[in-house]
């Protein structure tokens, strides 16, 4: 015997068939072990078996059952099935359950060993075949983290802390594969600061090299156009910058055969305007404060990669204070629910409209939490990529807040001694020194105040709405913020109280007032009510 070609493994319950199978294995060169039922080869299975021969009726474990627990436990082996019946019914369910094949007995010696080569050798390419998809993982992986880095590092801008006038959020949740989202901004001087959001069709390094390429070269030719003009007074504008960054890369996009939308917008606080050029990007979401409305935004350009035959041409939009603009990626309009439905565009403004009370931050959140309640999931297939530019937010809040907490108590009275102790707690983080223990408790008294009017006035004593309470510390005071569905509240319409007992009412808004360093009070179109408390912190 000269094992030299490996293991096989024999069952059959016939001690004649076993012993006139393993002399022709072993006279082939391979090592043979018998069973003589198929509970016997399960115990005798091991990795080094390179096939295995099956009698399809065999006592105590039959062929078939033998053959589905190999199949369900030992990959890459594939048995052959050895039948006596003339009735191939057996043998066919053998086959779907993932016999290599079957032969009938009596048997053909040179058939038989031909066909066990050809077993191993399928057998041995689906195991070579199944590393090579191994490693082609673990690149693609190595490859997914790549970009990841990629976009991270190079593709996302960081936003210019204190440019005075503007207020930025930014937040990017990568999806499960790596896209080619791009963001930046571009300070061109104390009055000007320019926005770019792209999207590079495709996805995998090789997008997102392109979007790092792209937003450095907008940086070269904004420095390039400003030398050529040699008068800082003389800015190039947005359709001449992305004009140029056009020319320049077209023929290296045409022979990587992709493209670009984007949206360059420029915010000019000393004209009040912005002025954008869309190259095919999703629309801009444009909110106006005084309207309580929305604007869609969109220019007629080709995308960034196209054969432009006509020069850019750029839109010009006015703003006022407290105007918003949300920058998107097509990741969150193509979120789909279980039914295969898309958030769409239409989701997405009313989920922008109904957060127009909020921070920019606090607008990324709310939209993320509309998309997920929608979609049922945090995991999608395209990256969650937005922007939000606010002009000269109300009370000139321009910073990130030191430290910020919120929490939503029902519309009961009961839960008044929970919104004091809320508050209490926020307070209570605050130095000593900004903040004492006097002052403290007459916030919780104003607090205690504007949510007793808001469960007993605005709820009409409903104890199943909603009280949103926020606060916020900055370096220089202390917000609170109260937000609620409920009626309408007008301060001006609520008279003064009278000190001579002559009439009951209007203490409670006094007391408050008097109490704060400043009270605001407003409704938004979409009947939600916001009163917002401020504290200065001064050193005592």
């Amino acid at each position: 015997m000269n094992p030299h070609r490996g293991k096989i493994l024999v069952a059959d319950d016939d001690p004649i068939i076993r012993v006139i199978l393993q002399k022709l294995f072993e006279k082939s060169g391979f090592e043979v072990i018998v069973a003589q039922n198929g509970k016997e080869a399960v115990e005798l299975l091991s990795n080094e078996v390179r096939a295995v021969i099956l009698d399809l009726e065999m006592p105590v474990m039959g062929g078939i059952e033998c053959l589905q627990f190999i199949k369900k436990n030992v990959q890459d082996l594939s048995p052959i099935m050895l039948t006596a019946s003339e009735d191939f019914t057996s043998a066919v369910e053998a086959m779907r359950c993932g016999a290599f094949d079957y032969i009938t007995k009596p048997f053909n010696p040179r058939q038989l060993i031909a066909l066990v080569d050809k077993a191993i050798e399928t057998d041995a390419q689906a195991k070579r075949l199944r590393r090579v998809e191994a490693e082609l993982a673990k690149s693609r992986e190595q490859e997914i983290e790549t970009a990841s880095k990629i976009q991270q590092a190079l593709l996302m801008g960081i936003p210019p802390q204190n440019f005075k006038g503007i207020e930025i959020a930014n937040w990017t949740i990568p999806s499960q594969k790596v896209d080619g989202d791009f963001y930046d901004f571009i300070p061109i001087d104390s009055q000007c600061l320019d926005v770019v959001v792209g999207d590079v069709m495709g996805k995998g390094i090789a997008s997102a090299l392109m979007g790092a390429a792209l937003k450095s070269y907008f940086l070269r030719v904004i420095h390039e156009l400003e030398f050529s003009c040699g008068n800082k007074g003389s800015l190039p504008e947005p359709d001449a910058i992305v004009g140029r960054v056009q020319s320049a890369m077209i023929h290296q996009m045409e022979e990587l055969e992709t493209f670009v939308t984007l949206c360059y917008a420029r915010f000019d606080l000393s004209r009040k305007q912005m002025r954008f050029v869309d190259c095919g990007h999703m629309r801009t979401i444009q909110y106006h404060r005084e309207s309580q409305t929305c604007s869609l935004l969109q220019g007629m350009n080709m995308p960034i990669g196209f054969p432009e035959t006509e020069p850019f041409t750029q839109v010009v939009v006015p703003f006022c204070k407290g105007d918003f603009f949300f920058f998107y990626s097509d990741g969150l309009t193509e979120a789909m629910d279980s039914q295969g439905r898309l958030f769409g565009e239409e989701r997405l403004v009313k989920s922008v409209k109904a957060s127009s009370g909020f921070s920019p931050n606090e607008v990324i959140n709310h939209v993320w939490t509309d998309i997920v309640t929608f979609s049922g999931t945090e995991t999608f297939r395209d990256d969650f990529t937005c922007v939000v530019v606010k002009i000269d937010p109300p009370d000139s809040v321009m910073l990130q807040p030191d430290a910020e907490s919120r929490m939503t108590f029902s519309s009961d009275l009961k839960e008044l001694s929970g919104i004091r102790q809320f508050i209490r707690n926020f307070c209570e983080t605050i130095p000593e020194a900004l903040l004492d223990e006097a002052r403290i408790s007459m916030i919780e008294l104003a607090v205690t105040e504007v949510a007793t009017n808001i469960i007993r006035h605005a709820y009409s004593g409903r104890s199943d709405a909603l009280v949103q309470v926020a606060a916020r510390l900055f370096p220089d005071m202390f917000l609170i913020e109260f937000v609620d569905q409920g009626k309408g509240f007008n301060p001006e319409k609520v008279p003064h109280p009278q000190f001579d007992g002559s009439r009951d009412g209007g203490f409670g808004i006094y007391i408050v007032s008097q109490i704060m360093d400043d009270v605001v009070y407003s409704r938004s179109k979409d009947n939600t009510n916001y009163t917002q408390l401020k504290i200065l912190l001064k050193p005592s």
